[in-house]
């Protein structure tokens, strides 16, 4: 009864143990089937996962039963994934009939005041794929003043189920509307262009007048770039915001496609200092669309960004996306690195019919196109009569689209990389190969940079992964492993000096410029006596300017930390993901807006986050011994980095950065 109740339990992890353990258990399948009736909503979840897995088509009465009575989304979500997934096709487990009725019963109020500016008359047309009919308009609009009612940007089941139901091209058409309607309507100017500037002439003009009373409190006062300033403000200023009307997002969560992800991305990094709820949303809209460049932003946003709310909604979404898969974060990371389309090859066929192009991918990582007689040209020309026009338009779409992702991938994945060589991140040799060496873009990004096997702890062999699909060694020998080893980036830390000087020679010989510095930095030995200690001095009241310290540790990756009282912030942090850590560079501080003042570093210390009793999160500073000897090293490294910007110790150091 025990091992039951484990194999239809809510740990995941004993989960399959158990249902291992009850493999040859006599008519297994009537007790699973009997647990789709169970009270308990996790019980029917595992029945169906289970019989999924079994295939036991037997289930499907039950299952169908099941899915008529069950209140819960996440079940119901579940029954009609298995039932999909043991031959029964979607269109019969959802009544199209009844969503017809359905929909003229909800729209019979009209459509909310909230949504009075929703270009309805605009909807792109959307057909079904299985009969080619036209999708009553009465239908997406319910969709959407069904999500306005739930009040949630994230998609709910069978809102996902019956838009997959749409034409593919004609639903990203859709999703794309929805989306950009939703943000302009948000971002929405309060003042016309001719209004900003009267304001802001106005604002300068009062300025100046107070400069000219009080001047001690407005040094070198420019009255033209005071306009500016207060014009740029206003121009940009919101007319109000679209939180409460969030829920149509579901609708474009539905149906978006991985171009969703630059529109998303572009408006957090604008917008996150003032808009954090509607940040949020669209975050919440990005982890439901499956795709790599959807997944991989929001795991940009959870791994460094510098407004806490959303950095932990972004973490949040990334754990709940991870277990939706049954991965973990680092696997979801690996699995889900866009490709842009080219092959393990790296190279994107351009199709015009008649007429080959193709790109391919320089050791540069610049995008190279070339015409059918292998001649490089500038860009995809126009099509010509004999071309296939919708053919040519796809092209240059894939073109683009691919230009606009490798920019994101490569500066994405240089930093989890270096982030993997911090932590020390192991990764079963069988998965390195396959989503990270044979990766079109990662796989080129792995052949700069030095490599260490492990076999239970204990390095045997470190390589260099080649263009030819092989690894060597620092004597040009082919290096074969098993693929019951774990693979670590190398550093100074964990490669003997002899090891690590061969390496240097040849990455300089073969004249390969290495992803960053593995081997050859200074060096950081944790003494004894810091070991329980939770901070490192070194470089206290080292002196720089404000400037040079936000321009090398942002280069460095670091965020600026939250702003306290009166505005000043005082630290630049830097996260850690799969660690649950950050590294804190703390300084004597700088108030908002920056100024270039002179500033002196303190310490350098790492903090976890915390949950207390449900409330909110604080951090615990660690005990230095506790850390990975690399990670250590690369953060005292950046703080060192970042003392010589200035020069060097001032024992006046506090009184030269007095506020």
């Amino acid at each position: 009864q025990l091992l039951w109740e484990i194999a239809l339990g809510a740990a995941k992890t004993e989960r399959p143990l158990a249902q291992e353990c009850l493999e040859r258990f006599p008519n297994k399948e009537e007790k699973i089937i009997a647990a789709l009736s169970s009270r308990q909503q996790e019980v029917r979840l595992a029945a169906a996962q289970w019989l999924t897995a079994l295939d036991h088509k037997g289930a499907i009465p039950a299952m169908r039963q099941a899915l008529a009575k069950e209140k819960s989304e996440g079940v119901k979500d579940e029954l009609i994934k298995a039932l999909e997934v043991l031959g029964v096709k979607l269109e019969e487990l959802l009544d199209l009939d009844k969503l017809d009725q359905e929909a003229e019963r909800g729209l019979k109020k009209g459509i909310p005041k909230d949504l009075e500016w929703f270009p309805f008359a605009q909807l792109p047309a959307v057909t079904w794929e299985d009969s080619g009919k036209p999708v009553p308009k009465e239908i997406l609009h319910w969709f959407l003043v069904q999500g306005h009612k739930l009040n949630s940007a994230e998609a709910n089941p069978t809102l996902r189920r019956y838009c997959s139901l749409f034409r593919k091209d004609e639903r990203e058409k859709l999703g794309r509307f929805v989306l950009e309607a939703w943000i302009a309507q948000d971002t929405k100017p309060k003042f016309s262009a001719d209004e900003a500037a009267a304001q802001a002439q106005k604002d300068a003009q009062q300025m100046a007048a107070m400069a000219k009373q009080y001047p001690q409190y407005y040094p070198n006062f420019d009255e033209q770039r005071a306009y500016q300033t207060s014009f740029n403000r206003l121009v940009t200023q919101p007319e109000g915001s679209q939180t409460a009307t969030k829920g149509i997002l579901a609708l474009a969560g539905a149906c978006c496609s991985g171009e969703a992800a630059a529109i998303v991305h572009r408006y957090v990094k604008q917008w996150y200092g003032y808009r954090g709820a509607q940040c949020k949303a669209l975050l919440q809209v990005l982890a439901w669309i499956d795709h790599p460049s959807a997944t991989q932003v929001v795991l940009s946003v959870a791994n460094r960004f510098r407004t806490k709310g959303i950095q932990e909604e972004a973490l949040r979404q990334c754990q709940l996306l991870a277990e939706r898969k049954g991965w973990t974060l680092d696997e979801l990371a690996d699995r889900t690195i866009p490709s842009a389309g080219f092959d393990e090859a790296g190279n994107l066929d351009l199709d015009y019919g008649p007429r080959q192009f193709s790109a391919t991918l320089s050791e540069t990582m610049a995008i190279v196109v070339t015409n059918q007689d292998g001649k490089t040209i500038a860009s995809l020309p126009d099509p010509n009569q004999s071309d296939d026009a919708e053919k040519a338009k796809q092209a240059k779409a894939a073109l683009a689209t691919a230009r606009k992702e490798m920019k994101s991938v490569l500066t994405m994945q240089r930093d989890r990389l270096y982030e993997g060589l911090c932590t020390q991140r192991s990764w079963r040799f069988e998965d390195w190969d396959t989503y990270l060496r044979q990766h079109p873009i990662v796989g080129r990004y792995c052949q700069r940079l030095i490599w260490v096997a492990y076999d239970n702890d204990k390095a045997i062999a470190s390589f260099r992964p080649l263009a030819d699909g092989t690894l060597t060694n620092t004597e040009d020998d082919e290096v074969k492993l098993s693929h019951d080893l774990t693979v670590r980036l190398g550093h100074d830390e964990t490669v003997e000096q002899d090891d690590r000087s061969a390496w240097l020679q040849h990455l300089s010989d073969y004249k390969i410029e290495p992803l960053f510095q593995q081997f050859g930095k200074q060096t950081f030995t944790l003494p004894d006596d810091l070991k329980e200690a939770t901070e490192i001095k070194d470089f206290l009241g080292h002196i720089l300017k404000a400037f040079s310290l936000r321009n090398r540790l942002t280069r460095l990756g670091y965020t600026r930390g939250a702003a306290q009282d009166a505005g000043w912030f005082y630290d630049y942090r830097k996260t850690f993901l799969s660690l649950g850590l950050e590294a804190v560079i703390e300084f004597t501080g700088n108030g908002l807006p920056e100024e270039n003042r002179t500033v002196a570093l303190r310490r350098l210390f790492f903090a976890r986050k915390m949950e207390s009793g449900g409330g909110p999160s604080f951090s615990e500073e660690l005990a230095l011994g506790e850390l990975p000897r690399v990670l250590l090293s690369e953060c005292w490294n950046d703080m060192r980095m970042a003392a010589a910007e200035g020069p060097g110790f001032a024992a006046d150091w506090e009184k030269q950065t007095e506020m």
